[in-house]
């Protein structure tokens, strides 16, 4: 039984070897390329007491002695500023990962169904299957095992990489999908939507341009449910000049979401509560033309209102993660069950 399946499963790559290599492929290349940027850090040997929050203590002034020749030195590997390989050689595998896993879920999702559909033989392989879901169960497990096997390489050799950026003073929330099983349940979202175009268009260019257009669909709505969602989150001031030494205090690892004023009195309300104590005064109306609305900021700071960046931890940010799962997740799901029923209803010609 165990052979049967194993030849099987030769078959079914053997016919998408094209879609299937160059999916691999990538997925190997950029985990690698990790692996490359990770072990040239590591042969720095920079003690453990210099890299962590590097660039924050840079900023406040900090001076450790012995540090700052090899963190320089860190950075520029991993920013790639001087890199012998690439410029941007370290923050490649990030910018890569937020393309990889939607590529490789589209070259192995597509295929499958349109590629009989295209070629005219769907009857043929269907009839010999009879339940065409035990067919389509056997075309695409071989493909989604094995291009799940890469883009998990890429996305656990990723993993290291954006430690090491967040010792240095990154954010972990900016890597929210860059890595580790989120990076999985994206190739599952792209792998269901290639497979539910493929279906429903039956001719394999088409359904990967539509694919293609869906994901960054999907991926823009997302992101927009991200920034909403980083909005209900209970602010905090982020930065503010110190009454005793005029210094700029800041609060670490803070993503921005918006903007306060503090009033004479020390309350904090939103900048559209101050606009209307500023119509109010009867100050001339905002300019068409000026985003930032100077006239406004120039009368409040004239009468003792503060403008503050507000935001939340990194650690809060990161609550969206189960989120990003749960959306690509769902999507990939219910797609690969959209060309199912698909599948089992359509007209094979």
């Amino acid at each position: 039984m165990s052979r049967t399946l194993a030849a099987a499963a030769r078959v079914v790559l053997k016919q998408y070897r094209f879609e299937v290599g160059a999916a691999v492929l990538a997925a190997l290349a950029v985990g690698i390329w990790a692996l490359v940027v990770e072990y040239r850090l590591d042969a720095l040997d920079v003690p453990p007491g210099c890299i962590q929050d590097w660039l924050w203590r840079v900023d406040t002034g900090e001076d450790i002695a012995g540090c700052a020749g090899p963190m320089r030195t860190w950075g520029e590997i991993l920013t790639g500023q001087g890199g012998i390989i690439l410029e941007g050689e370290g923050m490649a595998p990030f910018s890569w990962m937020g393309v990889l896993p939607f590529a490789v879920g589209l070259l192995g999702g597509v295929p499958i169904v349109a590629r009989e559909l295209e070629a005219g033989t769907a009857q043929t392989a269907w009839s010999l299957n009879g339940l065409r879901t035990r067919w389509l169960l056997r075309q695409v497990m071989p493909v989604a095992i094995l291009l799940g096997i890469a883009v998990a390489f890429a996305a656990f050799a990723v993993e290291a990489a954006v430690e090491a950026d967040v010792a240095w003073g990154g954010y972990a929330s900016f890597h929210i999908g860059d890595h580790g099983p989120l990076v999985l349940t994206r190739a599952v979202g792209a792998f269901g939507i290639g497979l539910l175009t493929g279906a429903l268009l039956g001719r394999t260019l088409p359904a990967f341009v539509s694919g293609a257009v869906l994901a960054f669909a999907l991926v823009f709505a997302v992101d927009m449910a991200h920034d909403a969602w980083l909005k209900r989150l209970e602010p905090t001031v982020i930065a503010e000049v110190s009454p005793l030494t005029g210094e700029i205090v800041d609060v670490p690892r803070t993503v921005t979401t918006g903007w306060g004023v503090r009033t004479p009195e020390g309350a904090m309300i939103s900048f559209a509560e101050a606009r209307v104590i500023v119509d109010a005064a009867r100050v001339a109306a905002p300019d068409p033309n000026d985003e930032q609305d100077l006239t406004a900021l120039g009368w409040l700071e004239e009468h003792g209102y503060t403008l503050l960046p507000l935001g939340v931890t990194d650690e809060m940010a990161l609550g969206w993660a189960p989120y990003d799962a749960l959306a690509f997740g769902l999507v990939g799901v219910a797609s690969i069950g959209g060309a199912v029923v698909l599948v089992n209803r359509r007209r094979p010609t």
